[in-house]
Parts: structure tokens; C-alpha cells; sequence
């Protein structure tokens, strides 16, 4: 239910649903006042200001994300778009998992989309010259900063800016398999180096930030390079009654908000069975947080939250899940290694066969 409550708002650009967290606010907020610290504009305008770097913020990083989301629909996908924490996040949700290639063009939209914007206010202000100090003058200087600098942070080979689903894809390509472990690797070494340099120039935020993209990419390379976990006998279910209603009735309530495109609602719900008493309740929220991730595209959340779900209850769903999410993040032997499981635990082998996406698996 954190979830729910940590969003601000929600609305509709044109096709793509866009949900604004607090975290956002604050980071944008953030960074408004470090600025108007950093400018030499009246005391008088300096709350105004505030207010103005905040919708500069919003705007350059939702015109950012609005790049990848017309390129993913252009794909055949139906983005979402996210706004939270210094940036945002744009999930294309594609029925298949893009060629590297097409995982290029997507990665780069964003950081276009924001020059676009830069160039565009350049050419405004080159037309209409504010004055020198002025708070449009500041204005001006914190679009172009958002818009290139932010364009230029962020092809930056390192994982999960656009730069490094960048180098990631194009060593897919080159080398024609998954290459997370290895793109992680040179993520965070280059994010090291980053956050050094940062330090050593007084840019504390942005070694900070760098420094954490570093140990988020070790972590992930370790993860990565691990052999998936050896198949285990399925425990046989024993499920007391109150459990069974309150996973039916929240897995129902999940099932309709996604149907609605309410993936807060869904999340809520498995928030609620989480923080519920016994695994079976557990396992179910982990499961349903799977599906919410499979469907915005996250392959690799889905994956854990399926495999830890699986793990604390056996089920037939868990397995599905985490072998399509695993499929779909181009990780074919894992996602066979859960099929297995799947029908160990009890999935109608005639219901995988038939499934367009698993089924090839099988054969």
C-alpha cells in the first residue's frame, strides 16, 4: 500500500499513462534550491524561482521520457512512464524482447528527445534576449542545463542510465547472448571512476550518486553470474481457509486493476498479502509483484520477485512467471530451468505446450 500512497499524482499524455512520486518532487526541489543558490538573482525572486526550476525539471525530464515512450509505441509496445527520484523511467512494455538494435534506438530517444528541448529554448532566447541576470535569463540557463546536461549524464555507459542499456545492447549484439554480468562489470567500474573524479572536483551529489550506481552494478554482476539455484521437490500445499480467501480476493483485486491499468492498486494488494501472517500469503504478494514488473517490462525484477516467491511457496504460477520473465530478459537457460519446475509443481504440460511464448521450451 506504500506504493499508493507515495505517488503524487497521475494523468494521461496523449497514450502514455505518467505517474509523478514525491520522490521526484523532492529531488526536483533539491535541485532548485542548490541552483538558486548557485545564481546571483534578487532575493525577491528567489521563492518564484523555486517554483520555476521545479516545472523546469518536470518538463525536461517528461519530454526525456516522452522520447522513449514514442519510440516504444512506434515499436509496438505500450509505454508507462514514471517519474521518481532525479530522473524517471519509461517502461516500453514490448511484446518481445527488442533486437539490440531496436534496444539502441529506444535508449537513445530520451537524451534526443532532451536536446530537442535545449535547442528549441537556445533558439527562443536567441530571439527574445532576456536580461542578463534576470530571472528569465535564469530560467533560460537551468532549460539548457536539464536538457544537455542531463542528455549528456545520461549517455554515460553506465547501467541503468540510457548510455548503458546502450553499451549493454551493443555488446549483445556483437557478441549474440545475454551480456548483463559484463555490462555491469564495466558500469561500475566506469561509475567508480566517476564517482573519484566527482569527489575530487567538490561535486559531492554527483559522487555520491555515482558511487552508488557502482555498487548497484557489482551487486547485479554478482547476481548475475550466479547458476541458476537446482530444481527442489514442491512441498504439497496445506492452505487454512482464511488463507486461501484472503489470497483469492486480492489476487482478484490485482487481476482487475491491472486489466484497468492500476498497477498502484495491484501493488497494494500485494503489499497487503506480504505483510499478511504465513508464507502461502507472502508468496502470493511476491507473485503478484512479479506480474506487475513483468508487465511494465522490468524482466529481472519480475524474475526475483517470482524466484523468491517459488521459494517460500512451490507454486505452479511462481515458476511460469519467473520463466518468461527470465525468457523475455534473454536468459533461455534459466527460463528452461524454471519451466521444469513449473511442471515438477504441477503446470498442465498440454497448457505450457500450447503457450505461445513457452512453449517452444518444450520442444
Amino acid at each position: 500500500m506504500g506504493d499508493t500512497l507515495s505517488n503524487v499524482f497521475r494523468f494521461r499524455l496523449g497514450p502514455f499513462p505518467v505517474t509523478v512520486y514525491v520522490s521526484f518532487l523532492v529531488a526536483a526541489a533539491l535541485l532548485a534550491y542548490i541552483w538558486i543558490n548557485d545564481t546571483a538573482v534578487a532575493s525577491g525572486d528567489a521563492f518564484p524561482l523555486l517554483f520555476a526550476d521545479i516545472a523546469v525539471v518536470f518538463v525536461s525530464v517528461l519530454i526525456h521520457e516522452l522520447g522513449h515512450a514514442t519510440v516504444g509505441r512506434a515499436l509496438g509496445g505500450a509505454p508507462e512512464i514514471r517519474l521518481e527520484g532525479f530522473g524517471g523511467v519509461t517502461y516500453p512494455q514490448l511484446r518481445d524482447r527488442p533486437s539490440a538494435w531496436k534496444q539502441i534506438l529506444l535508449s537513445v530517444a530520451g537524451p534526443l528527445a532532451g536536446i530537442a528541448l535545449g535547442i528549441a529554448a537556445s533558439v527562443v532566447a536567441g530571439v527574445f534576449p532576456p536580461e542578463r541576470g534576470s530571472a528569465a535569463a535564469h530560467v533560460v540557463e537551468i532549460v539548457q542545463l536539464t536538457s544537455f546536461g542531463w542528455a549528456v549524464l545520461n549517455l554515460l555507459p553506465v547501467l541503468p542510465l540510457d548510455g548503458g542499456h546502450v553499451m549493454q545492447a551493443f555488446i549483445e549484439g556483437i557478441r549474440r547472448k545475454p551480456s548483463v554480468a559484463l555490462a555491469s562489470w564495466i558500469s561500475a567500474i566506469v561509475a567508480g571512476v566517476i564517482a573519484v573524479l566527482s569527489w575530487l572536483a567538490y561535486r559531492t551529489i554527483l559522487s555520491i550518486w555515482f558511487a552508488f550506481f557502482a555498487f548497484q552494478n557489482v551487486t547485479r554482476a554478482r547476481l548475475a553470474a550466479r547458476p541458476a539455484p537446482p530444481a527442489e521437490t514442491p512441498r504439497v500445499p496445506v492452505v487454512r481457509e482464511a488463507e486461501q480467501e484472503d489470497v483469492e480476493r486480492e489476487l482478484a483485486r490485482a487481476r482487475a486493476a491491472m486489466i484497468a491499468s492500476d498497477p498502484d492498486t495491484a501493488l497494494a494488494a500485494a503489499a497487503l498479502l506480504e505483510e499478511g501472517e504465513g508464507a502461502y500469503r507472502q508468496a502470493a504478494g511476491l507473485r503478484i509483484r512479479a506480474g506487475v514488473e513483468l508487465a511494465r517490462g522490468d524482466h529481472q525484477a519480475a524474475g526475483l520477485h517470482a524466484g523468491r516467491s517459488y521459494t517460500l511457496w512451490a507454486t505452479p504460477d511462481a515458476a511460469v512467471v519467473a520463466a518468461r520473465a527470465n525468457l523475455r530478459a534473454g536468459e533461455r537457460e534459466r527460463a528452461l530451468n524454471w519451466l521444469k519446475r513449473a511442471l515438477e509443481a504441477g503446470a498442465p504440460l498440454g497448457a505450457v505446450q500450447d503457450d505461445p511464448e513457452l512453449g517452444p521450451l518444450t520442444r
